[in-house]
């Protein structure tokens, strides 16, 4: 890959984590669709030995969690300027949660308790340690932006961690309620995916449209 090409990857990778995002937050409604009269408690259920929806399970997170991995690039590049260290402190933190929550659930089977067997509790580790380094990442970016005085994505984004906080604990006292502790845990992770949704929009478009300013004035410089 020549110097351009990787530094246009760059520039763009943030539509890969724009992709990943949405297919995590499409999951529960795409899965959905093939259970039948069983309701889960929690998304890890999708994937349980015996589930219609095991399989797909499996490949959908394998592939975002090598998703989640190559759309950082334009992340670190975004917040570098802000504090190199941190960027990249933030960008490891992203890579273990695709490794963990999602790379974890595609290796190792769910058996329905966590504790049932070995790769049910690899599995368990993996959702914990990804998800506690998503809401890490998610408040070191709210600290970078604090020191850049971007205030607007501050409050927003501190807004979405307490909500994702609050209903991920609240999930995990209400699996005798499956309807309950399934939508508990859809609003946790959407939640702890917002930040990462909202700056890559608002960077990304700003960037394809300085792109396309740059594009315009040369042509009508060459013209």
């Amino acid at each position: 890959m020549t110097k351009k090409s990787m530094q246009l990857y760059i520039n763009f990778s943030f539509i890969l984590m724009v992709i990943v995002i949405c297919r995590e937050i499409s999951l529960p409604a795409v899965l959905g669709v093939f259970t039948t009269n069983r309701h889960v408690a929690l998304l890890s259920d999708f994937g349980a030995p015996g589930m219609p929806t095991r399989y797909l399970f499996k490949h959908w997170e394998f592939i975002d969690g090598i998703l989640f991995i190559l759309g950082i690039p334009f992340y670190y590049q975004h917040l570098k300027p802000i504090s190199r260290r941190y960027a990249r402190l933030f960008a490891g933190l992203v890579v273990i949660y695709g490794i963990g929550d999602c790379l974890f659930s595609a290796i190792f089977d769910y058996s329905g308790s966590y504790f049932a067997n070995w790769h049910s509790m690899l599995h368990a580790f993996g959702s914990l340690v990804g998800c506690g380094a998503l809401f890490m990442a998610n408040c070191l970016l709210i600290l970078l932006l604090l020191f850049d005085n971007q205030l607007h994505f501050v409050k927003l984004f501190v807004s979405t961690q307490l909500v994702s906080m609050v209903a991920c604990i609240l999930c995990l006292f209400m699996e005798s309620y499956p309807t309950v502790a399934s939508s508990l845990q859809i609003v946790g992770l959407d939640g702890l995916y917002m930040p990462l949704l909202i700056l890559g929009l608002a960077a990304g478009l700003k960037k394809i449209k300085k792109l396309f300013l740059q594009i315009i004035f040369k042509i009508n410089k060459d013209a």
